[in-house]
């Protein structure tokens, strides 16, 4: 992969451009005409290195509640129990990772559905195993952009865009036009030279209006952000693990600023444990170039927080990984 590309691949992970031309602008100072930026993101997509370029949004923003779930699931009984959650529109993550509890699902539930109550039905479902739901009490960080520039990239890579808040008391309204809006934007954006103009004339809106409500809706928090997500492997990073810490209570804010300050830290949470089967609570997942990398990282970061009943889970199953679609029930 040449310098141009890493610089791209950087611009688009942190903050794609809500402008008429956004390709046009992704090319400035790199010295590639407009056209030749379309080519090259479209060679990413078909290569497989961007997944997808599209409004990110705050699922609690926008009235619905979500939480990681752990299930203790038999060996014999994975692959029934995996179609059984999959099956569920909400989910869009599972993993294998070997553990007491070892089928690891994320799960977000509409406005008006008991979360509980999902996870219950599920479990039921697929078995009735045991299920630890696991909301997030406090984001620390939550920021995937994997750090794909090298040592002599253009310069302009290195300035880091400011990522959107975590947290947001959003305004957002859940009328038909605005989950019209949100049905749309969730989408990977087209691939032309004026991708919000051809959105905006399948919602029967100006492109204008259409800029103007996702800046509104950036600025509010109810998008966190509009970028790319990457394949990680298929920029080098070929492993990440899942880190969990038994923090005594009144140091989790200061280790959780300390995790959160490494840059192969993706997201870093604290939930609820539960004693005495799964009494961790601080959560940090690590994106790395090998197993043995984020191994050492982990072993820095514990030593950073002088914190070391800590345990680290490698996925080696994945059972669905797809972007949640909102608004699938309307």
């Amino acid at each position: 992969m040449d310098s141009i590309n890493r610089v791209i691949l950087d611009r688009v992970q942190r903050s794609f451009p809500i402008v008429p031309h956004p390709y046009r602008a992704l090319a400035e100072g790199l010295e590639i005409s407009e056209s030749e930026a379309l080519e090259r993101i479209g060679s990413l997509k078909r290569n497989r290195v961007i997944r997808q370029i599209s409004a990110i949004f705050n699922t609690g923003a926008l009235g619905y509640r979500s939480s990681l779930v752990a299930m203790a699931v038999p060996q014999e009984a994975l692959d029934r129990a995996a179609e059984v959650v999959n099956a569920y529109p909400g989910v869009s993550h599972n993993y294998l990772r070997p553990a007491n509890f070892n089928m690891w699902f994320t799960i977000a539930v509409p406005p008006g559905k008991d979360l509980d109550a999902v996870v219950s039905e599920l479990s039921a479902r697929a078995g009735g195993f045991p299920a630890l739901v696991l909301p997030a009490l406090k984001k620390y960080k939550l920021a995937v952009v994997l750090d794909v520039l090298e040592e002599g990239d253009w310069e302009a890579g290195e300035e880091k865009a400011k990522l959107a808040p975590t947290e947001s008391a959003s305004s957002f309204k859940p009328t038909p036009a605005n989950i019209a809006i949100v049905k749309c934007i969730q989408e990977d954006l087209p691939l032309v030279q004026n991708p919000f103009a051809l959105w905006a004339d399948s919602l029967k809106m100006s492109e204008s209006e259409l800029l103007e409500v996702v800046s509104a809706w950036m600025e509010q928090g109810a998008i966190r952000r509009f970028a790319a997500v990457l394949n990680h492997r298929q920029v080098g990073f070929q492993a990440n693990g899942m880190v969990v810490w038994n923090c005594p209570a009144e140091r989790i804010d200061a280790i959780g600023a300390i995790l959160a300050s490494s840059p192969e830290v993706s997201h870093c949470y604290s939930r609820p444990a539960f004693p005495p089967q799964w009494p961790y609570n601080l959560y940090a997942m690590i994106h790395a170039r090998s197993a043995e990398q984020c191994e050492t990282i982990a072993n820095r970061l514990a030593d950073a927080a002088n914190l070391d009943n800590f345990r680290i889970f490698f996925s080696t199953r994945e059972y669905k990984k797809i972007r949640l679609k909102l608004f699938w029930d309307q």
